[in-house]
């Protein structure tokens, strides 16, 4: 009975923490969904990859050329950072991503380098 206890209490702090589970990662203002620079990017269905928008789900995301899965995620302040598995044309890669939602915005950091403030599609 004892090491029941102990798990439900590691369990129970773990998810306090915020540290178990992707719905540790939603905020007030959820990640998921679609977003793009403008609108005319949100309606696109085949946009150059410059353009392309940034498509978040529970458990993937694509942007760009990259297609990938959420391996890791945990929340600092507003800033939901993730460790991303990826595929592109150059094979699979790991990838850390920062996304800051702000009103009907997100700030992106992906891979460190690329930054951009997309708008939520509609």
């Amino acid at each position: 009975m004892r090491s029941s206890i102990g798990a439900t209490v590691l369990a129970g702090v773990a998810l306090a923490a915020g540290l178990v589970g992707p719905a540790a990662a939603q905020s007030n203002e959820p990640i998921t969904g679609r977003w793009a620079a403008d609108a005319l990017a949100c309606s696109a269905l085949s946009a150059d990859a410059e353009r392309a928008p940034l498509v978040v789900t529970v458990t993937a995301m694509r942007w760009r050329d990259d297609a990938c899965r959420i391996a890791r995620m945990y929340k600092t302040g507003d800033t939901v950072h993730m460790q991303a598995l990826c595929f592109d044309h150059a094979g699979q890669r790991s990838i850390p991503v920062a996304l800051r939602p702000h009103g009907d915005r997100l700030a992106v950091t992906w891979d460190r380098a690329r930054h951009a403030d997309l708008q939520r599609c509609p």
